[in-house]
């Protein structure tokens, strides 16, 4: 059950969400080089711009899920397709996962002086954990995408070396053992 305290900091947020979203999706579009960045703000188009996109569309869920008591599947499906990109990008674990941090600083600089006006200090901390919770299962996610990538390179290297080593046997004129 929630408090009252609790509902008014869920209330306050969800006035200042289309600020918040807007500045969250920024940052994450700054933490690309400049070019990329111009091109994620610049296209509009989702078939386009996909990785655009899937911030648009993905950022807005994580706040909403933030603010729930209690997290549902959508927050570990939109992480999945927000980092699932970073991964296949090579971003290092502790970049690829920082933007979730910065949600923290945005929510103080969007809503911070009626928070405090509003003795909400605490209801701030738990947000706060609570986002260091999420930030733990983005890890988590990165993680298993680029383990992902780095198993389906090791297949490959191994179809390809096998594929080598069939022709070498070929053009020796002897059939491969398999």
């Amino acid at each position: 059950m929630t408090s009252a305290q609790e509902q008014r900091f869920v209330q306050l947020l969800t006035e200042h969400r289309s600020e918040i979203v807007k500045a969250w999706q920024q940052a994450i579009v700054n933490s690309y080089p400049e070019k990329t960045a111009q091109f994620l703000t610049s296209q509009k188009d989702q078939f386009a711009n996909p990785i655009g996109a899937t911030i648009s569309r993905e950022v807005g869920v994580v706040f909403d899920e933030l603010l729930l008591e209690e997290s549902t599947e959508r927050l570990s499906s939109s992480i999945d397709a927000l980092l699932r990109i970073r991964a296949v990008q090579d971003f290092p674990p502790s970049r690829a996962v920082a933007f979730f941090q910065v949600i923290k600083k945005i929510v103080r600089r969007q809503a911070g002086a009626q928070i405090q006006e509003q003795g909400l200090l605490n209801e701030l901390a738990g947000f706060d954990d609570k986002v260091d919770q999420t930030c733990l299962l983005a890890f988590d996610v990165y993680m298993q995408c680029r383990e992902k990538i780095w198993e389906l390179r090791a297949k490959e290297s191994q179809y390809r070396v096998s594929n080598l080593l069939k022709r070498m046997t070929r053009m020796q004129g002897e059939e491969p053992s398999e």
